[in-house]
């Protein structure tokens, strides 16, 4: 047990600097990204949003005095050579590029006084130290600001604020899901092939059938507007989330329903229950303990990515019910290309994801004991 769970959270760790290490490639080459001209920020914000994420290096004016020889954006420095002068009351004194690189940003221009210590220019940092450096940003959890907000916000505040909302709605859609889900599935593995079995099937089928932005819209029109139960959009109560809870509750209970009623029937009409029956153990007994604990392996592999996006949000239904959750900004984020926000969230939910899966890895022995048996058996000679 000991062994699998360290295998399980050491493949966790590598996901997730696999994970990340493909954020720092979309960073670098998408549209809209650090690396590129399509500027979200006014300069001044974007540079010092991209030295807080190690992405570049500023280069400082030294001294106060007129700029002389500026490099243009795109122009290549080599480490410690100058970059330019400043022509001051003093005799002035030269732009020094420390570590080089390629300009990535102009802030002041040929002919511009400056003071001593503003912002000049940001230079792009070599590869391997920008990748180090986005590594470190990751680690700690701060992404920097958001363009969308023009540099107001932090990728962490506006998670922060999104993530509880999109969370307790997510919650209480798995509740519902299992509430319903797995008892109907075990009422239909209980009667299968009668007409209780078949009416749950329909049921089932027609839940899993209906997508979130059709059942969403009618949910609200039957009981906001139609009856008015709960309230039509917003967060700022438990009335207020169960419609969309309910939305994507009912559609993961219909999934649960059928793995469970599947796996179910799979035990039911297998020998070991047969041998169970013969023993004197109740037909209740059978179904609620070891027909539930074989329907659940299955269900082990699905739910971990089904609640990793329950847990952060549901596009549709956050817009239909006009929640504030993760997905709120993910939307705006992608249409305004907001990387360091879309990046964000989708780095919230790939931890999540893998911390779930390593859940499900490491309890899989525990519901399902024939994992560890398989494991023991020596490979053949």
């Amino acid at each position: 047990m000991l062994i699998r769970a360290s295998k399980a959270i050491a493949s966790a760790l590598l996901t997730l600097w696999a994970i990340a290490t493909g954020t720092f490639l979309l960073i670098e080459h998408a549209p809209g990204g650090p690396a590129s001209a399509e500027r979200r920020l006014e300069p001044e914000v974007e540079a010092a949003n991209l030295a807080r994420m190690g992405l570049v290096d500023l280069l400082l004016a030294p001294c106060a005095g007129v700029l002389r020889d500026v490099p243009s954006t795109g122009t290549e420095i080599d480490a410690g050579a100058p970059a330019g002068h400043i022509d001051g009351a003093t005799g002035g004194c030269p732009l020094v590029a420390g570590q080089g690189g390629d300009v990535q940003i102009v802030l002041a221009h040929d002919g511009q006084t400056v003071g001593a210590g503003q912002m000049v220019a940001a230079v792009q940092r070599p590869g391997i130290r920008r990748y180090l450096s986005t590594m470190a940003s990751i680690a700690t959890l701060d992404l920097g600001v958001t363009f969308t907000s023009r540099g107001e916000r932090t990728v962490r505040e506006n998670l922060a604020q999104g993530l509880p909302i999109s969370a307790a709605v997510g919650a209480a859609a798995l509740l519902i899901a299992l509430l319903l889900g797995i008892p109907l599935g075990l009422i239909g593995a209980a009667r299968a092939g009668a007409w209780p079995d078949r009416m749950l099937a329909v049921l089932a089928t027609a839940g899993v059938s209906v997508p979130a932005i059709v059942l969403g819209p009618l949910l609200l029109y039957l009981f906001a507007l139609r009856i008015p139960i709960f309230p039509v959009s917003g967060f700022g109560s438990t009335a207020s989330l169960f419609l969309p809870a309910a939305t994507l509750g009912l559609i993961l209970a219909s999934i649960l329903q059928r793995m469970t009623r599947a796996g179910a029937v799979d035990f039911l009409q297998g020998p070991v229950a047969v041998s169970l029956a013969s023993r004197g153990l109740r037909g209740r007994r059978i179904l609620l303990v070891h027909a539930l604990r074989h329907a659940a392996i299955p269900m082990l592999g699905y739910l971990p990515p089904a609640v990793a996006a329950l847990l952060t949000g549901s596009i549709v239904v956050e817009t239909v019910f006009n929640l504030p959750g993760v997905s709120h900004y993910l939307v705006g984020a992608a249409i305004n290309r907001d990387h360091p926000m879309v990046m964000g969230v989708v780095l919230a939910y790939s931890a999540l994801l893998v911390v779930l899966n390593t859940l499900a890895e490491v309890l899989m022995p525990i519901v399902d004991p024939r994992v560890v048996a398989e494991e023991r058996v020596p490979e053949p000679l």
